[in-house]
């Protein structure tokens, strides 16, 4: 043990429930000092954890709508052996933990005895739930199976919904920057970590930021940030990318002037203009009323009244992400990547006619060009409207945008390395449902967390063994070939445009030429044009 870093005390008859703490019952905390003050933790066989530890102020009052500004030290210890609330939202995936605006805290999972070896490698997790949902206090993304790696990880909570993307020319004024409040409190947490994580065992210097859904989106957002120069050296990104962003975003299409606009719309309800005085309603507009204007649900037929996502507002992201990455200004790290071969039936079920086939494409892609794909890709006597739906949905917003990222990524003059994945399991539970591979079914077998997903058997935990490792090895040096060998001794290929060639995670480990992929750059090209 590091002589000074933690401290241990029996607790008699103390326990956490196993579905939050992603292991047995605690017996024992743990203390550790840091620059912001002293936190107690618990201990969990091998690893410690560090719950609801705040990286930021409370975003509340004049600080609604607004950068996130550094956390107040304390004085004395502050208890983190529970999570800490999770900003509000109207969500079917909303975790165990109470709502409230005071949201913004982080978890961190390291090895109780960490050793006398170098710092160890960091994983910053962020979550998904479409910017309107979810916290980094699931037991799905537990760290604990990446500490017992030799990693420390973290987990975060960030604004959502309209307290994490209501844009303003007000705030634009006085800020530079507006409709990105959620994505500056992820900038913040990354500050956080590479200011404080060394009292962890971590090495500021060795930090991977990763994330699924609008986790990914927003790393690869920071990819493109000029606000998060510096502060990773890998990413990790499943199923998003900021070049799609602007599909998700059906509204405002992450326009700033149309963000503005929606926004404005939104500001109408509590009788608030763009102006100092409206910006002072909506710093006082209940929070919970807020949340049912932007729910986020799985359902495309209950559209929500306004979806507010991350603005290309120049300064966060830039107004031109694409054009950005082009001309090579973007994060030059490592890049694991990847989507799964079902993503669109999470978010389009049930019998649907070809009309609402349409009204989804257009949705996605805009009149004009949701068009030309409902022409390409039309339904037929071997695929019906549900399958062409879930199909250009999952093109629109999730897999043309992440090849786009990796051709990129892959083929600039300083590219880093990058590993493209498809994950193609179907799990038996989402095989009865007829999803498939769906949006986010990776996630239990990343974290090694099968319970958390109601998995269980050997097919299962062969593959949880073998995606987990790679991932770590990812994180650790930035190759997920080297460090310990995967079960299944299959070699990643490295990406490049031409080839294309990624790992496939099923039931067999097996890699070779993108699938499909002729469909996905006819997507891309429509999208983003040729390459």
């Amino acid at each position: 043990m590091r002589k000074g870093k933690f401290v241990l005390r029996v607790l008699g008859g103390m326990a956490l429930l196993a579905v939050l703490a992603g292991g047995a019952p605690a017996e024992e905390t743990v203390k550790l000092n840091m620059a912001g003050g002293a936190v107690k933790g618990l201990r969990e066989g091998n690893i410690c954890v560090y719950k609801g530890i705040p990286y930021a102020k409370p975003p509340v009052g004049e600080l609604r709508f607004a950068p996130p500004e550094d956390a107040e030290p304390w004085s004395g210890e502050r208890d983190c052996t529970r999570f800490g609330a999770q900003c509000f939202q109207i969500s079917e995936f909303a975790g165990p933990e109470s709502f409230s605006e005071d949201c913004l805290t982080l978890n961190v999972w390291t090895p109780a005895e960490p050793g006398e070896d170098a710092a160890l490698p960091v994983y910053v997790f962020i979550h998904g739930g479409g910017f309107a949902a979810g916290t980094g206090a699931l037991s799905m993304y537990s760290g604990a199976g990446f500490a017992k790696k030799g990693i420390v990880a973290v987990t975060i909570n960030y604004r959502l919904g309209v307290l994490g993307f209501f844009a303003s020319q007000e705030t634009l004024k006085r800020y530079g920057t507006t409709g990105n409040w959620g994505l500056l409190d992820q900038i913040k947490a990354l500050e956080w970590v590479r200011d404080n994580i060394a009292a962890f065992g971590g090495d500021p210097g060795k930090v991977t930021v990763g994330g699924e859904s609008a986790g990914s989106f927003s790393v690869s957002s920071l990819a493109v940030s000029p606000l998060a120069k510096g502060l990773f050296r890998g990413a990790i990104m499943e199923s998003g990318s900021v070049l799609s962003l602007p599909a998700l975003s059906y509204y405002a299409r992450s326009d700033l002037q149309k963000s503005i606009r929606e926004s404005e719309t939104l500001a109408a309800i509590f009788g608030a203009s763009d102006d100092a005085e409206g910006l002072a309603k909506m710093r006082e507009a209940d929070p919970d009323m807020l949340a049912y204007l932007n729910i986020f649900n799985t359902n495309p037929s209950t559209l929500p009244a306004f979806f507010l996502t991350p603005v290309f507002d120049g300064k966060a992201i830039p107004k031109d992400p694409l054009g950005a990455m082009s001309s090579g200004n973007f994060a030059k790290v490592n890049f694991l990547l990847g989507f799964n071969n079902d993503e669109g039936s999470l978010f389009v079920g049930g019998e649907i006619g070809e009309s609402f086939y349409k009204m989804l494409t257009i949705l996605t892609f805009g009149e004009e060009k949701g068009l030309r794909v409902f022409e390409r890709f039309g339904a037929d006597a071997r695929n019906t409207p549900l399958q062409r739906a879930r199909q250009t949905a999952a093109y629109g917003i999730f897999s043309a945008g992440m090849k786009r990222f990796a051709d990129i990524a892959a083929d600039a003059d300083a590219g880093a390395g990058v590993y493209l994945y498809k994950f193609k399991y179907v799990s038996p539970g989402d095989g009865r449902k007829g999803l498939g591979a769906t949006h986010a079914a990776e996630l239990p077998f990343v974290f090694n967390t099968l319970e958390s997903g109601g998995l269980s058997g050997s097919e299962a935990e062969k593959l949880a063994d073998e995606m987990h490792t790679r991932w770590a090895n990812f994180i650790k040096t930035g190759d997920p070939n080297v460090g310990e060998t995967p079960p299944g001794g299959v070699k990643w290929p490295k990406y490049n445009s031409k080839e294309a060639e990624v790992l496939y995670l099923d039931k067999k480990i097996t890699s070779g030429p993108l699938e499909d992929r002729e469909n996905i750059d006819c997507v891309a090209d429509l999208m983003f044009g040729a390459n």
